[in-house]
């Protein structure tokens, strides 16, 4: 093999492993992003799929990520590089409300239990339940 063919086959290879995961990268949606980072943070529950589908469909809906390419860009970066997400905002803001928005602290923070999503937790929107009340905990309130 001469040295034309050597270059232009190292620069096809370094332009495939560059391309391909880069177009995986831009085709995936900002719900299986959201999805996925939600499943990867709280790997140590049972989490009903569908409920964060259904949560990530709530959330997504109305919300600044719709708009803003640096936040899409940052959810997706932490799907698939799995980066350090106590850095972001978005994430961590993300797996709390979806944590609330679930019968998780109703059911006693029990972590054997199958985790399900009741309803979008917006406080300035809807009465808010309170899962820390002393109705739930009589036992922490004195």
């Amino acid at each position: 093999m001469n040295r034309r063919n050597f270059l232009r086959v190292t620069s096809l290879a370094g332009a495939a492993t560059i391309a391909l995961p880069s177009l995986g990268y831009m085709t995936t949606s900002l719900k299986d992003a959201a999805v996925g980072v939600i499943i990867n943070e709280l790997n140590y529950l049972t989490l009903d799929r569908a409920g964060v589908e259904q949560f990530v469909d709530d959330y997504l809906r109305g919300h600044y990520i719709n708009s803003s390419l640096k936040a899409q860009f940052s959810l997706i970066s932490c799907y698939y590089l799995g980066g350090n997400v106590t850095k972001s905002l978005t994430i961590p803001k993300l797996v709390q409300s979806y944590l609330i928005s679930t019968d998780f602290f109703l059911n006693k923070m029990d972590e054997r239990r199958t985790i399900k999503y009741i309803n979008r937790n917006m406080p300035y929107k809807l009465p808010c339940y309170n899962p820390f009340s002393a109705l739930y905990y009589p036992q922490a309130a004195s």
